[in-house]
C-alpha cells in the first residue's frame, strides 16, 4: 500500500501526568476516598478494579456499602443537573460482584512494641487494620461475645447483615490481629503492665440520654441504645400493640422499624421539630412511613404516668423559630397546648454519650466524651490515644474509620518517635456549576437499586438488594468527572482561535478581559472534544485518557502480521465493558483488535490515520449513540471522520475503509461491522484483481 501520508508529521506523543483537582464528592467523603475514579471504573464494567480503588481508602467496604451516611451525595454536582449519583449503592454493586468477601491482605509482623485497642467499633477495627498492615502486634479487647460495638448492637440486621462483620473479624484474624471478646477492662495501668507500649481507647457512646422529665424510669419505658442491642444479640422484647418513640435520629428510626418487626401494630415516634430538621436519613424515614410508622412533628412528652398497665405520655406541642448552632430551627412549648397519648411500651432515642470507667484516669470535657489533642490524637495520660464516638460523641461510621486510621498513624508516630505531619491533599473543587453549564448537560434520571416492597419488610432480612449489571452500569455513566477538565498549557502558543469555544458542547471555554482564552477547571466536564480539536496542540486533558499506550501495542503487533488483514476499531469503553450494547462486536467474522476509548469524542485524527499508517485493512469507531450521557456525541464524530476521509483520498487510500457505528434501539452494531468488514473485503479483492490484471 502506497501512501503519501508520514507517521512522524502526524504522531505526537503527548506524557501528561494526573493534574486533576480532587472533586467535592471526595472533600466530603471522610475517608476521603477516590470515588471519582471508581464510580468511573464502574461504569466502564471494571469492577475489580473499581474495587481496588475502594480498598484502597477504607479497610471495610462492606460495612460502609451498606450503612453509610454518604455525605458524599449530598456534595455531587450531578445533584444540581437531575439527582446525584447513588455512589453507596455503586459501591455496593461493586463490593458485591468484586467479590470484596474473597479478599485476604497478607501481613507480617515488623515490631515488638504491642498495642492494644479497647473497643471494637467502626474506629477501633480501623485502626487495628491499618496498624497490623503497618507490621505492629495488636490486640483488641470487646466488652460484648462478638466485634462490631455499634455496628454489631446498634444497627439492625435488616440493614447491616450479621455475616458481613462476622467476615470482616475473620479476616482481621487472618491478618494476625488478637481479638478478646467478652473482656471488659477496667483499668489501663494493668495494660501498661501486659507489656502493651501504646493504647487505643474507643468505646463509642453507648449511654443514652435521659429526657429529665417526671415519670420516665416507669416500667414499659426503654432506651433507644439498650432496645436495639438487645434485639441484635437475640433477645425479642414484648412491647405491646402501640409504642411510641422519642427522637428524630437514625438510633429513633432504627428502633421504631425495629418495633413493627417485633410485631407492633401501632407504632408513633414523636419529635420536636418538623421533617426538615430530622437529622435521620431521609430514605430510612421514607421507608418507615411506608412501613405504617406514624410521625407526630412539632411535639415533646412532658411527663408519664402508669395507669392500668397503660404508659400515659403528656405532650406539648413545638413551634418552630430561628436556627440554632447545628442549623436547625429552634423549638419552643405553646403554652396550654398539652395532650395525652396512651402507649404499651416507650422508647426514648434523643442522643447518647460515652461512659468510661473511673480507673481509665483520662480527662472528659462536655457531654463526657474525652479530651484529645486533635493532631496527635494523645489523652492526657502518655502512651494513651482515643477517638471515635467516645471523642466526637454519636457520630458515622465513615467518621469512625477515618479516626481509627488517623489513631494508627499517630500512634505508630508516637512508637518510631515521630513527630505527626499533616497530610497534603490535591487542590479540591468546591464551586457550584455555573448555569449556563447546566443548562447543556444531558439530563438522565437516578437509577436507585431495588428495594424489597413494605410487605415484604416484616422480618430482619435485608431490605435493599443490589444493582444489576446494566443498572449499576448506567447510573455510573451520570458522573461528570469533576475535576478531570481540559487545560491550555502553553498560552504563548495559543493563537486564540476560538476553536475550543465552537467545539465544547458545554460552552465551557471563555475569553478573559485580556482576551486570553481559558478552560476553567472547576466547570469543566473532561470530554476531551477541545483536546482533539485545537490545531496547536496545546490542550490537554487533567488526567489523560490511557488508551493511547493500547493503540502503540495494538500497532506495534500488527506491522509484525499485516500480511493477513486486521480491522482495529476505537469503541466506547462504557459501550463495550459497560452494559454490553456492543458486546457482540466481538463475534463478529475477521481478524478484528478493539481498542477500548473512555468516549469515541477522545479519539484523535493522528490515531486514526497512524492505524493506516500501519498498514491496518480498516478502521471503525463504535460509539454508545442514543445510549451516550452526552450530547452530539455522534455528529461531532461524524464530522471529525468526514474531515479524516477526505484526507484519506487526498493520500489514495479508500475512505470506504473507515467507519462510525452509534448503538440504538434499531441498531445492531454486529450487522453493521458484518457490512463493513464485507466492504472491506470486496474493496482488497478488488484490489488483488486489478494488481493481477495490471501484471
Amino acid at each position: 500500500m502506497s501512501t503519501s501520508l508520514n507517521a512522524e508529521s502526524l504522531v505526537q506523543v503527548h506524557q501528561s501526568s494526573d493534574r486533576s483537582f480532587m472533586p467535592p464528592c471526595q472533600v466530603a467523603c471522610p475517608l476521603h476516598m477516590e470515588i471519582r475514579e471508581y464510580v468511573d471504573l464502574v461504569a466502564q464494567g471494571r469492577i475489580m478494579e473499581a474495587l481496588k480503588v475502594i480498598r484502597n481508602g477504607n479497610p471495610f467496604p462492606a460495612i460502609c456499602a451498606n450503612v453509610c451516611t454518604h455525605p458524599c451525595e449530598e456534595a455531587c454536582r450531578r445533584g444540581q443537573v437531575d439527582s446525584p449519583i447513588a455512589i453507596r449503592a455503586l459501591k455496593k454493586f461493586a463490593v458485591e460482584y468484586g467479590g470484596d468477601r474473597m479478599i485476604q491482605t497478607e501481613t507480617c509482623t515488623k515490631y515488638s512494641e504491642k498495642v492494644a485497642i479497647v473497643g471494637s467499633g467502626p474506629a477501633g477495627l480501623a485502626c487495628a487494620y491499618y496498624l497490623r498492615k503497618t507490621g505492629y502486634p495488636v490486640t483488641v479487647f470487646e466488652l460484648h461475645t462478638e466485634i462490631g460495638g455499634m455496628l454489631r448492637v446498634g444497627i439492625p440486621r435488616y440493614r447491616l447483615p450479621q455475616y458481613v462483620l462476622d467476615i470482616e473479624g475473620e479476616r482481621l484474624t487472618r491478618m494476625g490481629v488478637e481479638i478478646r471478646t467478652n473482656v471488659r477492662v477496667v483499668s489501663l495501668d494493668l495494660l501498661f503492665e501486659l507489656g502493651y507500649k501504646a493504647i487505643f481507647v474507643t468505646v463509642g457512646a453507648h449511654q443514652s440520654l435521659k429526657m429529665e422529665i417526671e415519670g420516665e424510669e416507669s416500667p414499659g419505658v426503654i432506651d433507644g441504645a439498650t432496645f436495639l442491642r438487645e434485639v441484635n444479640l437475640g433477645f425479642r422484647p414484648y412491647l405491646g400493640k402501640k409504642v411510641g418513640v422519642v427522637g428524630g435520629g437514625n438510633v429513633a428510626v432504627d428502633a421504631a422499624r425495629t418495633a413493627v418487626r417485633l410485631g407492633s401494630e401501632k407504632v408513633n415516634i414523636l419529635y420536636r421539630r418538623s421533617r426538615n430538621e430530622m437529622p435521620a436519613d431521609s430514605v430510612e424515614i421514607d421507608m418507615a412511613l411506608e412501613e405504617g410508622i406514624n410521625i407526630n412533628f412539632l411535639v415533646q412528652p412532658v411527663k408519664i404516668t402508669r395507669q392500668n398497665g397503660k404508659l400515659i405520655v403528656t405532650c406539648i406541642k413545638m413551634e418552630l423559630g430561628e436556627a440554632d448552632s447545628s442549623g436547625r430551627r429552634q423549638a419552643s412549648p405553646i403554652k396550654g397546648s398539652e395532650f395525652d397519648e396512651e402507649y404499651d411500651s416507650l422508647i426514648t432515642a434523643i442522643g447518647q454519650i460515652p461512659s468510661l470507667p473511673s480507673d481509665f484516669k483520662i480527662g472528659t470535657g462536655r457531654g463526657s466524651t474525652i479530651q484529645v489533642d486533635p493532631v496527635t490524637l494523645t489523652t492526657n495520660r502518655p502512651g494513651v490515644f482515643a477517638g471515635g464516638d467516645a471523642v466526637t460523641g454519636p457520630a458515622t461510621v465513615t467518621e469512625a474509620l477515618s479516626a481509627g486510621r488517623l489513631a494508627a498513624k499517630r500512634i505508630v508516630d508516637f512508637l518510631q518517635h515521630k513527630y505527626p505531619e499533616r497530610e497534603k491533599d490535591k487542590e479540591a473543587i468546591t464551586t457550584p456549576l455555573l448555569e449556563e453549564t447546566i443548562v447543556n448537560i444531558k439530563k438522565l434520571a437516578r437509577i436507585d437499586p431495588p428495594v424489597l416492597p413494605a410487605k415484604d419488610r416484616m422480618d430482619f432480612i435485608q431490605e435493599e438488594l443490589v444493582y444489576d449489571w446494566k443498572s449499576a452500569i448506567n447510573e455510573a455513566r451520570r458522573c461528570l468527572r469533576c475535576g478531570m477538565g481540559a487545560e491550555i498549557t502553553s498560552q504563548d502558543e495559543c493563537a486564540s482561535c476560538l476553536t475550543c469555544l465552537r467545539t465544547c458542547p458545554y460552552k465551557i471555554p471563555q475569553v478573559n478581559p485580556e482576551g486570553i482564552v481559558e478552560i476553567p477547571v472547576d466547570q469543566c466536564l473532561a470530554c476531551g472534544l477541545c483536546v482533539t480539536e485545537c490545531p496547536a496542540r496545546i490542550i490537554s486533558l487533567r488526567k489523560p485518557a490511557d488508551y493511547l499506550d493500547n493503540v502503540e501495542e495494538v500497532l506495534k503487533n500488527t506491522r509484525v502480521i499485516n500480511n493477513n488483514p486486521l480491522v482495529i476499531g476505537f469503541g466506547c469503553q462504557y459501550g463495550i465493558y459497560g452494559t454490553g450494547t456492543l458486546e457482540k462486536l466481538w463475534e463478529s467474522k475477521g481478524r478484528i483488535q478493539i481498542i477500548p476509548v473512555l468516549c469515541v469524542a477522545k479519539i484523535e485524527t493522528e490515531d486514526i490515520l497512524r492505524s493506516f499508517i500501519a498498514g491496518v485493512a480498516g478502521v471503525f469507531i463504535a460509539g454508545c449513540g442514543e445510549y451516550c450521557a452526552r450530547e452530539k456525541t455522534a455528529a461531532i464524530i461524524l464530522k471529525r471522520t468526514e474531515r479524516v476521509k477526505n484526507i484519506l483520498k487526498q493520500s489514495g487510500i479508500n475512505p470506504v475503509r473507515l467507519r462510525t457505528i452509534f448503538a440504538g434501539k434499531d441498531v445492531d452494531p454486529a450487522k453493521e461491522l458484518d457490512k463493513f468488514i464485507d466492504d472491506i473485503s470486496r474493496l482488497l479483492l478488488t484490489q488483488a484483481i486489478s494488481r493481477e490484471v495490471k501484471t
